[in-house]
């Protein structure tokens, strides 16, 4: 998806309260004592130069009094690291002229000030994705034809859309692509009571509960494993913002005609219509360690991505803000643990583990993949952005506080 690029003011925030739990500040083994701000730095970067845990920036950000707004970076300031009362402490010596901030987000020129992350790499997962749950589904509008009974339709076709009610001629609506429906599935039998879940992502379309593939699947879930699905677990339906379509005429049969007014792909047979997401991102990320301790959250979508992914793109996880994820949770990924043969010892034709496989068998552990931050919460799923890492972030990773 293409999105118009927009530049955002990012503010770096005073040093927050030390709780109970907050984690020590270790420097960077080989951080200067100075640091020239760069065109292109985000602040993730400039942290990392200094500190180990970069996601601690606030704890030892110390504001400038005689600043006005010292809490913005500007390319060609200059940050310090210095000790206070035997503690490290940034400091930064102001090259650009004060800027007063403003409640309103707007653009400004070359000299912005330095973004906490890359918005540019978020912002289609900012405004153009979403995840509904089931009610929201159940109740969407969809397209169920096009004029001249086209399989696809653009920009300035019409398109007949069933169910859209309290709709009036000229109101606009979003078009919408389903994409994935993320579910939790138990792993141990029996299913009730199964300590551990899996999570998995599977492409999905509306359609009706009543086709013969849904009363077949219906009926084995019903009676033939039925406990097992009522303990799977919905965690959300993601569908894709992909164009926006107005009402020309309201018709009597629960059929509605929509003229498409913007579109980036084509329209077809079963897109959704929902109200237009008027969603206002909050760009003052605030960077810090999270709490959520589950261990079995998971990575359970990648971003154009078959096997892995690296920095600066996005994942997503199985947790949300019903688990009480936050935006601006860091978090630690790790690879699972693989069970393979010990085949020095025990090769494949070695006879003593015919009859006990088991025996050959060993545990390799959990790995370090890399870090990364949560910038948009649904109720049980969380976009993320990968900050650093030292291996390819995979699907069915752990999630673990960092």
């Amino acid at each position: 998806m293409m999105f118009k690029k927009q530049h955002l003011i990012i503010a770096l925030l005073m040093g927050f309260v030390f709780s109970a739990l907050a984690q020590e500040v270790e420097l960077n083994p080989s951080h200067p004592d100075t640091y020239v701000v760069q065109k292109g730095d985000t602040l993730w970067d400039i942290s990392a130069v200094f500190l180990q845990s970069p996601w601690l920036w606030p704890e030892i950000w110390h504001a400038n009094p005689q600043i006005e707004n010292p809490h913005l970076i500007y390319p060609g300031d200059q940050i310090n690291l210095v000790y206070l009362n035997g503690k490290p402490a940034l400091t930064v010596n102001r090259s650009h002229p004060t800027v007063k901030l403003s409640p309103k987000v707007r653009a400004i020129d070359n000299n912005s000030a330095i973004e906490t992350i890359p918005l540019k790499d978020i912002e289609p997962f900012l405004r153009k994705l979403r995840v509904l749950n089931k009610e929201d589904i159940d109740l969407a509008a969809y397209v169920v034809a096009a004029e001249e009974d086209r399989n696809v339709s653009v920009t300035s076709d019409l398109i007949y859309v069933r169910n859209l009610k309290n709709a009036r001629q000229g109101d606009r609506f979003a078009i919408v692509r389903p994409t994935v429906v993320y579910r939790k599935i138990p792993t141990d039998y029996p299913w009730e009571t199964s300590d551990t879940h899996e999570v998995e992502s599977l492409k999905w379309q509306k359609t009706s509960d009543y086709t013969t593939t849904a009363v077949l699947s219906r009926f084995w879930k019903t009676y033939i494993d039925r406990t097992y699905w009522e303990n799977v677990k919905i965690l959300g339906y993601e569908v894709a913002d992909t164009g926006v379509a107005e009402v020309a005429r309201v018709g009597t049969d629960d059929i509605t005609s929509m003229r498409i007014v913007d579109v980036n792909t084509e329209v077809k047979k079963g897109d959704l219509i929902l109200p237009i997401d008027e969603f206002n991102f909050d760009p003052y990320f605030q960077p810090r360690a999270a709490n959520v301790n589950d261990e079995n959250i998971r990575i359970v979508a990648l971003n154009n991505a078959l096997f892995g992914s690296g920095r600066r793109q996005i994942v997503a996880i199985s947790n949300g803000a019903e688990q009480g994820v936050s935006v601006g949770d860091v978090f630690s990924v790790h690879s699972p643990e693989r069970v393979i043969r010990d085949e020095v010892i025990h090769p494949k034709n070695d006879l003593k583990t015919l009859f006990r496989p088991s025996k050959a068998k060993v545990t390799l552990p959990m790995e370090y993949a890399g870090h990364i931050m949560v910038f948009k919460t649904f109720d049980n799923i969380s976009y993320a952005i990968i900050t650093d890492g030292n291996r390819p972030i995979k699907l069915y990773d752990y999630v673990k506080l960092p």
